[in-house]
């Protein structure tokens, strides 16, 4: 048998876990996600939806 390289990663699932979007566990709508600034000038990563913080 000839040796047949085979990738080590998934790359059907790396696609498809990157194109499903998250639902909000309140109201099932799609969560938006935000960068802000904090008063000591870091980023952070938000995501909301509903007036929550999820």
């Amino acid at each position: 048998m000839a040796d047949v390289k085979k990738s080590k990663t998934n790359v059907a699932a790396r696609q498809e876990a990157k194109s499903a979007t998250q639902l909000c566990r309140f109201c099932g709508k799609k969560v938006e996600v935000v960068m802000t600034l904090t008063s000591s000038g870091r980023k952070q990563m938000l995501r909301r939806c509903c007036g929550a913080v999820v």
